[in-house]
């Protein structure tokens, strides 16, 4: 499908608030984009909050040499999608999101074949399948994984070309320690498949684990802290590794940004100092079985910060079990930079 500049406004406004509202993204760290033409598409502009952008707002990209027209940057993830709308002449519409279940799976760095999960049970509910036909009628065969590149980068666009390329039948492409990038005719396939990616990620999460982790939670806002406020945190994930007290390195790369090289973890015992020393310089600090706290600017920030510790944890739980490494040292720390120098200041 092509879209008029009017449909593609309509469009991608639409997605990027279903994503936001779905959990498919935090704040603004995903992008979506509509094809215009066999040369164009309208993407979302760079660090723009998604409550608040205009349609005006979007810029038009052209998919051979990447120049722009609009009054914003384009989304520093448009390589990516000129890649796909080059190597994918049906496709008219394409989300990049940073959804939960799909990004711990992306750790893995393989290929998912959706042959081996088509029917098996799966492990919170023996009766249901970890993939079903329905499921497997919209993904296709094979979820492709993209080999690890910086956010932003020539190499990671590189990457999804070539999974692109080699499964021409694929309709998701997982980014190892990033994300997931789906792509279909329309607005409405693309974020179809955006949800039905979550769902299959999540019982094959649960079938390379061998476990289901129980769904306690809890949150507590309390005062000031550290300048800014803070969120007792215990969802499932981020309380399964507070229990087992190490430092928590980054497995995914919006958690390098994010939380920093490290996530420590203290005593339940420690007083307030304790809890500030251990914060300077990051976002979240684990508490010793008792989940963690999260800090930002305001209580929106804290949340946010807590759901990406959330998925850093939910990722950490499976690299542990199946010997699997975080992001690279030096990739983190290049995302902890372009992170400080693009964002912290907005």
């Amino acid at each position: 499908m092509q879209y008029t500049i009017k449909e593609a406004r309509e469009a991608i406004l639409k997605a990027c608030r279903q994503m936001k509202e779905e959990g498919l993204i935090v704040r603004t760290w995903g992008n979506v984009s509509a094809r215009l033409s066999r040369d164009e598409f309208l993407i979302t502009p760079s660090g723009r909050d998604y409550d608040t952008m205009q349609g005006e707002d979007l810029v038009l990209v052209n998919i051979r040499n990447l120049k722009y027209d609009g009054k914003y940057k384009p989304s520093s993830e448009k390589a990516m999608h000129a890649r796909i709308y080059d190597r994918r002449p049906e496709c008219g519409f394409i989300v990049h999101t940073h959804q939960l279940n799909a990004s711990a799976v992306s750790l893995l760095g393989e290929d998912i074949m959706l042959d081996e999960y088509l029917g098996k049970a799966s492990i919170s509910d023996p009766g249901e399948a970890v993939v079903t036909e329905e499921e497997y009628a919209k993904l296709g065969k094979v979820i492709p994984c993209a080999s690890y590149g910086l956010s932003s980068t020539k190499r990671l666009a590189k990457n999804i070309a070539k999974s692109v390329a080699k499964y021409p039948g694929a309709r998701a492409v997982l980014m190892r320690c990033h994300g997931a990038v789906l792509f279909g005719s329309d607005e409405e396939r693309a974020m179809e498949q955006a949800r039905v990616l979550e769902r299959v990620c999540g019982k094959i999460y649960e079938k390379k684990c061998g476990e289901a982790i129980a769904a306690e939670s809890g949150e507590e806002y309390g005062k000031e802290l550290a300048g800014g406020s803070f969120l007792h945190t215990r969802t499932p994930y981020v309380l399964e590794m507070s229990r087992r007290a190490k430092t928590l390195l980054p497995y995914l790369d919006d958690a390098a940004q994010i939380l920093g090289l490290r996530t420590l973890c203290i005593e339940t015992s420690a007083c307030e100092e304790d809890i500030k020393k251990a914060l300077t310089g990051r976002a979240a600090v684990l508490i010793k079985g008792d989940g963690a706290v999260c800090v930002g600017r305001d209580a929106e920030e804290a949340r946010a910060t807590a759901l990406v510790l959330e998925k850093n944890c939910m990722a950490a739980n499976l690299a542990l079990k199946k010997a699997l490494d975080p992001v690279p040292k030096l990739g983190a720390r290049i995302e902890r930079r372009f992170y400080i120098r693009k964002y912290a200041s907005l």
